[in-house]
């Protein structure tokens, strides 16, 4: 295990893979994690950090006395030399922590791998190498673990407003026309009083 090295100077040797490689990070997780994970970076959380075929370590101080430790694994891919072409796809990469933390849907990061992520980015910035020592694991080192499902769960927000309490009741059966005779014009109050009794019980026979 090796504290992570500080980026110096103006352009590093591995900027660009490692600018890959953090926008790789931000789309394992949702933002509020990689949010939290960047400050751990920053500020020094990652302690403690070892690069090996398949596999990265790192010692995290989070909340609590004792450390986190966070695994990134990932496929191996000797055939490509180029550093870019090291970058994984994030089917390609799994972790695993010592926080309870699960993430918000399946083969997600939490926020402690984001942070030894980002800090492997900062490795490779300083040193590009470290990128391919990363990328050379035994093939099938990952498999156990497939596969990842990465897919956000759907969400039907209109779900619980839908729920109704109880059955809909059956709307009665009415007749499509009430055989009302419309009342003229200057008739009394009592005549009225018959034309709605003769309309309600033709209501009432139905």
């Amino acid at each position: 295990m090796s504290r992570p090295r500080q980026v110096y100077g103006p352009n590093p040797p591995g900027r660009l893979p490692a600018a890959m490689l953090r926008a790789l990070a931000a789309e394992l997780s949702d933002p509020g994690r990689f949010a939290r994970a960047k400050s751990y970076a920053r500020d020094g959380a990652v302690v403690d950090i070892e690069i090996e075929p398949g596999e990265l370590r790192a010692t995290i101080q989070g909340s609590r006395f004792e450390p986190y430790v966070a695994t990134v694994f990932v496929a191996p891919n000797g055939d490509d030399e180029t550093l870019l072409g090291l970058i994984p796809d994030g089917d390609e990469v799994l972790a695993s922590c010592t926080c309870p933390d699960e993430g918000p849907y399946a083969g997600a990061f939490c926020k402690h791998a984001l942070a030894a992520m980002l800090t492997l980015a900062d490795e490779v910035t300083v040193e590009p190498g470290v990128l391919g020592r990363w990328r050379s694991g035994v093939a099938g080192a990952i498999e156990p673990h497939e596969p990842v499902v990465r897919e956000r769960p759907v969400v039907d927000v209109l779900a619980g407003a839908l729920a109704a309490p109880a059955p809909i009741p059956t709307l009665p059966q009415l007749p499509p026309r009430l055989p009302v005779t419309m009342t003229p014009a200057g008739l009394h109050g009592e005549d009225v009083g018959r034309v709605l009794a003769d309309a309600l019980a033709v209501l009432r026979s139905h």
